[in-house]
C-alpha cells in the first residue's frame, strides 16, 4: 500500500514543479508563489520517494 502512496505522492510533486517550471518561462520570471510550489512539489516528491522504497522492501 505505501508504494502505491508514494508513487501518487511523486506524481503530484512531478506535476507541481513541472507546472512552476511552465509558469515561469511564459511570466519570463519567478515569483515566491512559483518558489514555493517548486520546493513543496520537491518536498512531496521525495517524501514519495522515500514511501515507495519502504513500501517497496516490505
Amino acid at each position: 500500500m505505501l508504494f502505491y502512496i508514494g508513487t501518487g505522492l511523486q506524481l503530484v510533486g512531478f506535476t507541481s514543479v513541472g507546472l512552476c517550471l511552465f509558469a515561469g518561462l511564459s511570466m519570463g520570471d519567478y515569483g515566491k508563489l512559483e518558489l514555493i510550489q517548486f520546493v513543496g512539489g520537491f518536498c512531496i516528491f521525495y517524501v514519495g520517494h522515500f514511501l515507495k522504497s519502504k513500501g517497496a522492501s516490505s
